[in-house]
């Protein structure tokens, strides 16, 4: 399923993992974002190596991270290094709301969405592409595509079955 993380203030090393692991950053103007292990002497060990580059590139991630930089709110949102920049103090309800708003959709959708996106990403688009209709396959026959079907055709919200 989706995830989100909100963050406030600083989320440095595993932090900054945690919230890189999850689909979507929300951050307040607080938020100082980083990957510092390698001004202590160890490096990233949380996946921040792998879920760094996948978010701003390659060369990005290496200089921030062999710099152990902090990157503060305005300028991580810019980056790529968070995805929505909010109001002080506003992270955590606007993660919460984002968070209602992806929950209402199938949740059969969701996690194929998701996993096609996840396995996909850095494949060519001949192979993205299969993983994308393996997907697509997958929930063509579901319960939750004939319940959205009839749900948009009868003007009224669906109640997935999540099969």
């Amino acid at each position: 399923m989706p995830t989100i993380a909100a963050v406030r203030g600083f989320a440095l090393g595993g932090g900054f993992e945690l919230a890189l692991s999850c689909d979507v950053i929300v951050a307040d103007p607080t938020a100082v974002v980083g990957l510092p292990e390698v001004s202590v002497g160890v490096i990233p060990g949380g996946g921040g190596t792998q879920l760094l580059p996948r978010r701003v590139g390659a060369a990005r991630a290496g200089r921030d991270d062999l710099l152990g930089a902090h990157v503060e709110a305005a300028e991580a949102r810019e980056l790529g290094l968070v995805d929505l920049l909010v109001g002080e103090g506003e992270a955590r309800t606007e993660a919460l709301a984002l968070g209602a708003r992806m929950a209402a959709n199938s949740p059969v959708g969701l996690r194929a969405a998701k996993r096609a996106l996840r396995l996909g990403h850095g494949l060519d688009l001949r192979a993205g592409l299969e993983v994308e209709d393996a997907a697509w396959r997958a929930v063509a026959f579901s319960g939750d595509r004939a319940e959205g079907v009839a749900a948009f055709n009868e003007k009224r919200k669906p109640e997935w079955p999540g099969e």
